[in-house]
C-alpha cells in the first residue's frame, strides 16, 4: 500500500537527509517483477547526479547520460567507459539517441537559441550537422516550437517540445515528414496550452509516440496514423498517478511510467491494465526519489534517473 500524498511530498523534500528509512518496498505480480541491481557507477564510486538526458543502446546494451552538458558512456555492467563534451564543443545539449551502427545524435542548441542535431561518432567527435526544415506555419518561432525531447527511429527523427505539446517527425535529411499537435487530439483549448507540458517522451520499434502529461494524470500512445490511446487517473492508491514523468515500452510490450510523487514505477500491459509497481520512497537501495527518465535494454534491464543526487538505478524486470 502506498504512503499518503502529504507524507510522499515530505520524502521528497528531504531525500538527501541521512536519516530516511526504507518505507515502501517493491510490489510484485505475478505477471512481471523487478528486481534491484546495481546504481551506474564510474571508477570513484556510483554516478551520484540529480537527473539528465538518458538513451540506452540496445544494439550494444550501452548507457548514455547526459548531465550538465557533459555525456557519460557506460557499459553493460554499469561501468563508465568514456565521457566527452567536456569543453562544449557540441553546444547546449538537450537530448540524444543512436543509431544501429553507433553514430550518436544530440539535439543541440546554440546561444540564440536556434538548435540542431549533431552526429558524433562513438568518441563524441562531430560527423555532420542535419538543419531541421519544412515546418507548418503552426510550428514556426522559438514561442510554437522549440524541441526538447528527440529520438532516432529507422532513419526518422522524432522531435517533441513539452512546452508546447507538439511533435514533428523528420527524415535523415532533416526535412519534416509529419507533425502532430496533442492539444486538440486531448480535446484542450488552445487558450489554455500554456497550462500543459509533457512530462515525458519516447518512441517504440513501432513508431508509436509515448508520453505524459502530468497535470492530466495520463499517459499518451499516439500511433504514426495519429490515433491516440490514453490511460491513467490521479490518486493514492496503486496504479493511480501523481506526478507522473518518463515513460517506455519494455520488451514484452508493457508501458512502465514514472511517477516522481509516489517515487514508483508503475507497469502497465499492452491493454494499459495495470499490472504491479516497484520503487517507493526511502532510502534503501531499491527505493527511488522522484523518479523522472526511463529506458530499457535489451535484456530487459530498466533504468531509472531520479533527483535528490540519487543517481540512475538499474532494476531487472522478470516474466512468468
Amino acid at each position: 500500500m502506498r504512503i499518503g500524498f502529504q507524507k510522499c511530498i515530505l520524502l521528497i523534500l528531504v531525500s538527501i537527509s541521512p536519516l530516511m528509512t526504507t518505507l515502501v518496498l517493491p510490489t510484485k505480480a505475478e505477471a512481471v517483477q523487478a528486481t534491484f541491481l546495481y546504481k551506474l557507477s564510474s571508477i570513484t564510486g556510483p554516478f551520484m547526479i540529480a537527473g539528465g538526458g538518458m538513451f540506452v543502446d540496445k544494439e550494444r546494451n550501452e548507457v548514455y547520460i547526459v548531465y550538465q552538458n557533459i555525456t557519460w558512456v557506460f557499459n553493460k555492467n554499469g561501468l563508465e567507459i568514456y565521457r566527452f563534451n567536456e569543453d562544449n564543443s557540441l553546444g547546449r545539449l538537450s537530448s540524444l539517441s543512436v543509431d544501429q551502427d553507433g553514430t550518436i545524435f544530440f539535439l543541440s542548441y546554440d546561444d540564440r537559441g536556434a538548435y540542431v542535431i549533431i552526429q558524433c561518432n562513438y568518441r563524441g567527435e562531430q560527423t555532420g550537422r542535419i538543419e531541421v526544415t519544412g515546418l507548418p506555419t503552426d510550428f514556426s518561432g522559438f514561442e510554437n516550437f522549440s524541441p526538447t525531447h528527440m529520438e532516432y527511429r529507422q532513419g526518422q527523427f522524432y522531435l517533441a517540445d513539452a512546452r508546447t505539446l507538439r511533435i514533428a517527425v523528420a527524415d535523415m535529411n532533416g526535412k519534416v515528414q509529419k507533425t502532430y499537435d496533442l492539444m486538440p487530439l486531448l480535446k484542450l483549448k488552445e487558450k489554455n496550452r500554456r497550462d500543459y507540458e509533457l512530462g515525458g517522451f519516447s518512441v517504440d520499434k513501432e513508431g508509436d509516440m509515448l508520453f505524459t502529461v502530468p497535470v492530466m494524470f495520463r499517459a499518451g500512445i499516439l500511433s504514426p496514423d495519429g490515433k491516440l490511446t490514453n490511460f491513467g487517473q490521479g490518486g493514492d492508491a496503486a496504479g493511480k498517478f501523481g506526478i507522473v514523468s518518463g515513460i517506455v515500452k519494455d520488451n514484452k510490450g508493457n508501458y512502465l511510467v514514472a511517477d516522481k510523487l509516489h517515487c514508483v514505477i508503475s507497469v502497465f500491459d499492452r491493454n494499459n491494465k495495470f499490472l504491479m509497481e516497484f520503487g517507493g520512497p526511502g532510502d534503501g537501495p531499491s527505493n527511488l526519489i522522484t523518479p523522472d527518465a526511463l529506458a530499457v535494454d535489451g535484456g530487459d534491464k530498466v533504468f531509472v534517473t531520479q533527483g535528490g543526487n540519487r543517481g540512475v538505478s538499474v532494476f531487472k524486470l522478470d516474466y512468468d
